[in-house]
């Protein structure tokens, strides 16, 4: 029996574990693995929240937060933080239309019960870091910069800082957009119909409001870093019109505007998802909802939508992180969170989001007074009840915390049955633990696995329980590795999570040269060792790549070890910059390893040649004027320039070279004249010049 404040966990039927077996022939393989950050597990805090203003129900809330890993608090509330003012803690939300700034002080104004220095106690208390969204909206760069300046007293540091929230949505206010640099006037802050989205169509309007915030970032950007140079600031991912809420149909024109204008100044981008709308199958009642299958089964689209982010921070913000500000089951007007459902989700979802790359997922909210009892009976997108009650979002929580640690290796299992989703962590001493999840709400789903699992098994199961509408979690009997290996039961719509024993430590070095000219392969050896031991020969070993600095791209390369542990690799960088290799060792009996290298690719001289098929002539007779540049190079174009004694400089010929690198051109000389030879240079090669004269 597991009791909480305010919370106890019974026991229920649990997983049918088999008897002792071997290991499942072709039992799928783990994904690679990824090594969460510091700070995996979040939730948002709105400034109106009741659970943070409620000391009792705070003091009863405060150890499942800590039991659930909880180790990022998002303070903004959503819409709400481009109508909040932190210095008056109050929020326009019930203002007329078009209210200035100036009113956050009048009798409209609403007082809310969360202001930040209160936040940050609290926050303090859990040991969590701050994430907050400063007002765009409605807000001014001098309002986010003092609040940076508030932010550096004793117990209100502020790690994460983002400007505005959801400001691509028509839903937000956005005062800025009658500003320059558009000046579209048209729109009425409050009023969605007068959004540009609206009014000038999706990918007009789309553009107006993403060059409007591109530009107008910019100043909260300088302000925030005038006061703190060193601050962490992130601005708004948008989603495209696949994904149910908090989602645009023109997203791919906000990004590419907003991330080619701003993407080198940001450290992160927020990315909010909500995977249905109001949409989906209709009941006899006539409400349109999703069934809980296909809510559970929504997490699946995960990696493909962290792709999109990726790829698009790799071109405009290399280095910047995923941090995903809101996630859950808002939009839906189901009782989902207050069901077994709620708790599959919430765990597929931060789990499949961290397994791919992202920084942090924060639940969307912590409380939303849409019950005001310990009872889950209204349709719910919180974590808690308003007095402090857990819904079955938190539990989902709470388990994926068993795999969700700072330092843990995690990785997506494949496993025998779509309808299971499976999630491997090597946590940071050692142990590993399995999440297996079963979104059928119908059947059991006997699956095996494949995964690092060994020795004795503990084992947590959670599922629907008598008695109660939110599900349960117990502790079933411990099991095998061996026994796991040749399948595992699994009850209707339930989690079980397998933990075991520290594995064998590895350890790994990488060396090579710190600086390498450009167009030379940069070369890197390393050593595996296996508890003490060389590695035998044949070792994967994966070598990743990374940009710190430069306009270079990332890349996977693979290595194997030879007799003695030894491993090398040899790899051509696209461009001059700085970059990290980072080679990683995963396995099923030992730890993981990796080693870090840093390299540094300098631009090289081109080799250039200009030759003259004479350099004394009598006037008018011609000259062939031959240009050579030397190695391979990514700009191939050549310039060649012609003064004559006391004449102007012109060119005389630009061209691309040809197979030998060579262009010519013949020139008829009439006086005493100089030829230069330019080179523009690329991401190879600094540029270059060359000059040879003929006199006449």
């Amino acid at each position: 029996m597991f009791a909480g404040a305010g919370v106890t966990l019974v026991v229920l039927a649990g997983a049918a574990l088999p008897g002792a077996a071997g290991a499942a022939a072709g039992a799928p393989a783990a994904s690679a693995a990824v090594t969460l950050g510091a700070t995996p597990l979040g939730a948002d805090v709105a400034p109106w929240d009741s659970v943070f203003s409620n000391s009792a129900t705070f003091a009863r809330v405060s150890p499942l937060l800590k039991a659930a890993g909880i180790s990022q608090l998002h303070y903004g509330g959503g819409v709400t933080a481009d109508l909040y003012n932190w210095q008056t803690n109050t929020d326009i939300q019930g203002c007329a239309p078009n209210t200035a700034f100036a009113e956050f002080t009048a009798k409209c104004a609403n007082t809310d019960g969360v202001d930040f220095g209160l936040f940050s106690q609290k926050a303090r208390s859990l040991g969590a870091q701050s994430f907050v969204t400063v007002n765009y909206g409605s807000g001014t760069p001098a309002l986010a910069a003092n609040w940076v300046t508030e932010s550096a007293k004793a117990g209100e540091a502020v790690t994460n800082w983002e400007i505005g929230n959801e400001s691509y949505g028509c839903w937000e206010v956005n005062n800025w957009l009658a500003d320059p640099p558009e000046n579209y006037h048209g729109y009425v802050a409050g009023d969605s119909t007068t959004c540009p989205d609206v009014t000038q169509g999706n990918d007009a309007g789309m553009q107006t409001m993403a060059t409007s915030y591109a530009a107008n970032a910019k100043h909260f950007i300088t302000a925030m870093r005038n006061v703190e140079p060193n601050v962490r600031i992130g601005v708004p991912w948008a989603f495209g019109n696949t994904v149910g809420g908090a989602s645009v149909n023109d997203n791919t024109t906000w990004n590419d505007t907003l991330f080619s204008t701003d993407g080198p100044d940001i450290n992160f981008v927020d990315a909010h998802w909500y995977p249905f709308g109001f949409g989906g199958a209709t009941d006899p009642t006539g409400v349109k909802k999703p069934s809980d299958y296909t809510v559970i089964q929504s997490v699946k689209t995960i990696p493909s939508l962290y792709a999109q982010i990726q790829a698009e921070l790799n071109t405009y913000a290399p280095g910047a992180q995923v941090i995903v500000g809101e996630t859950g089951v808002s939009y839906l007007p189901t009782n989902v969170p207050c069901t077994p459902a709620g708790a599959l989700f919430a765990a597929g979802d931060v789990l499949e989001w961290l397994a791919a790359g992202a920084q942090t997922v924060d639940w969307w909210p912590l409380d939303n007074a849409d019950n005001t009892t310990d009872q889950c009976v209204n349709p719910e997108e919180a974590m808690f009840t308003s007095t402090g009650a857990p819904t079955s979002a938190y539990y989902g929580y709470l388990l994926a915390s068993k795999l969700a640690q700072p330092g843990a290796q995690l990785s997506v299992l494949s496993t025998s049955s779509p309808d299971v989703l499976a999630f491997q962590s090597v946590l940071p001493g050692g142990k590993v633990a399995v999440a297996l999840i079963n979104s059928s709400t119908t059947s059991t789903r006997k699956v095996t696995f494949g995964s690092s699992l060994a020795g004795s098994l503990a084992v947590q199961n959670y599922g629907p329980a008598a008695g109660t509408t939110l599900g349960k979690i117990t502790t079933g009997p411990t099991t095998t590795a061996a026994a796991v290996a040749g399948g595992i039961t699994l009850p209707i719509e339930s989690i079980v999570v397998l933990s075991e024993r520290t594995l064998k430590p590895s350890t790994m070095t990488l060396t090579g040269s710190a600086s390498v000219k450009a167009g030379t392969k940069v070369t890197l050896n390393g050593k595996l060792a296996l508890n003490g031991v060389a590695a035998p020969a044949g070792v994967s070993v994966k070598v990743t790549r990374k940009v710190t600095s430069g306009k270079g791209t990332s890349a996977t390369l693979t290595a194997k070890t030879v007799s003695g542990g030894g491993f090398s690799v040899t790899d051509l960088p696209p461009a001059t910059g700085s970059y990290a290799y980072q080679a990683s060792y995963l396995s099923n009996s030992y730890l993981p390893a990796s080693a870090s290298y840093a390299v540094k690719i300098t631009a090289a001289k081109p080799s250039l040649k200009l030759k003259l098929s004479a350099t004394s002539v009598k006037p008018g007779q011609k000259i062939t004027v031959t240009a050579t540049l030397g190695a391979p190079h990514v700009n191939k174009t050549l310039v060649i320039y012609a003064q004559p004694k006391g004449g102007a400089k012109r060119v005389i010929k630009r061209a691309t070279v040809n197979a030998k690198g060579q262009i010519s051109v013949i020139y008829p000389v009439k006086a005493n004249t100089t030829f230069t030879l330019v080179f523009g240079g690329d991401t190879w090669y600094t540029s270059g010049t060359l000059t040879a004269a003929v006199k006449a």
